[in-house]
């Protein structure tokens, strides 16, 4: 299982370089759940897997509308304060905080990322 990551910078295929506020993001990256399957006997319990999506969780500045970030279709790449960079492919917007006291969150999904570095 993935866990969260701090997100520093954020690249969008569609709307360039995102404002993050400082301590603005979270990603955590796809992977999959793991759920026990008990048996009657302990040498056949096992596990079932889940496909997990990627999550990508930002606070940003207001310098930009937060309507024009409404996608359903973007690349998005990540870097973490980790020095790792991600890639989510083919990403969609799912909540669009409102504005106020000039920044709002925005959290996008994607069905898969991929570790570049």
């Amino acid at each position: 299982m993935a866990g969260l990551s701090k997100v520093i910078r954020v690249v969008s295929s569609t709307f360039g370089e995102l404002p993050i506020k400082a301590d603005g993001g979270t990603f955590k990256p796809s992977g999959h759940k793991r759920e026990t399957q008990d048996a009657e006997q302990p040498e056949n319990t096992g596990y079932v897997e889940t496909p997990t999506h990627a999550e990508l969780k930002l606070k940003l500045n207001a310098s930009v509308d937060p309507q024009t970030l409404d996608t359903s279709d973007d690349t998005l790449t990540i870097f973490t304060a980790d020095g790792h960079q991600h890639v989510m492919p083919n990403a969609w917007s799912v909540d669009m905080g409102e504005l106020g006291k000039g920044e709002f969150d925005v959290e996008f999904h994607s069905a898969k990322s991929q570790k570049l570095a």
